[in-house]
């Protein structure tokens, strides 16, 4: 009767562990279902936000052929283009970190296509650097800053250029960002407002860096510097 009774006792038991694992196989295919349902999304949205971006740019690089000055709007133009350049830097699969040296240079095109051809770009980044989404967009934004400073002031008269940047890492644990022009420089001390320098060192204050402006013999020297490493 014992006997009975354990073995009906064990099959009740094994019959219930079957239905617990089906029941959580089922659940988990259900999150496994919205999971893929969401990244779906996730990625539909991305891919509007990137191409409503890229028309605004263009729109606005339209608008600017009309203009008697139309470095401004050039300048914005490059900026939306610079916003879609960090969303296409993200990782499909939904990483969190952003390769520099494809953003940056991704960045070097817009600066490309915002402004006239006459300005040549140079750019060098260390393949190894990843930054977190919002160090990147800091690092973007810097560039973008110098870059369009440098195209809207330091070629006067259509003159040619050349601007050159650089990413790499510096000392035991630093990166080292530089942009450097060819035109007719400015004097740091006076330009302490406007021109983008106040969001500049505001930026670097988040990085926990530092930013140096320098006029050259030819040309102005940006320099943002900062630790690898995102603060604890």
């Amino acid at each position: 009767m014992k006997d009975t009774v354990g073995a009906t006792m064990a099959g009740d038991m094994a019959g219930n562990s079957e239905a617990k694992i089906a029941e959580l196989e089922a659940r988990l295919a259900e999150a496994e279902e919205e999971l893929r349902l969401e990244r779906e999304r996730y990625h539909e949205l991305r891919h509007r936000i990137r191409n409503d971006l890229q028309g605004l740019a263009t729109l606005i690089s339209a608008q600017s052929r009309r203009l008697d000055q139309p470095e401004g709007c050039a300048g914005c133009a490059m900026r939306l283009r610079s916003a879609a350049a960090l969303h296409n830097a993200l990782d499909e699969d939904g990483a969190s970190d952003i390769r520099m040296d494809d953003y940056l240079w991704a960045l070097s095109e817009a600066r490309r296509k915002a402004f006239d051809d006459r300005i040549v770009g140079d750019l060098a980044a260390d393949e190894d650097i990843h930054l977190d989404y919002r160090r990147a967009q800091c690092v973007g934004l810097v560039y973008v800053e110098a870059v369009t400073n440098a195209m809207k002031h330091a070629f006067p008269g259509g003159v040619e250029g050349q601007i050159s940047a650089q990413l790499r890492r510096f000392g035991d644990d630093g990166l080292e960002l530089t942009v450097v022009d060819s035109g007719v420089g400015f004097d740091p001390t006076r330009c302490q407002r406007g021109h983008g320098i106040e969001l500049m060192r505001g930026i670097a204050r988040q990085l926990r860096g530092e930013l140096e402006l320098r006029r050259l013999e030819a040309g102005t020297l940006v320099r943002l510097a900062f630790p690898a490493a995102a603060a604890a």
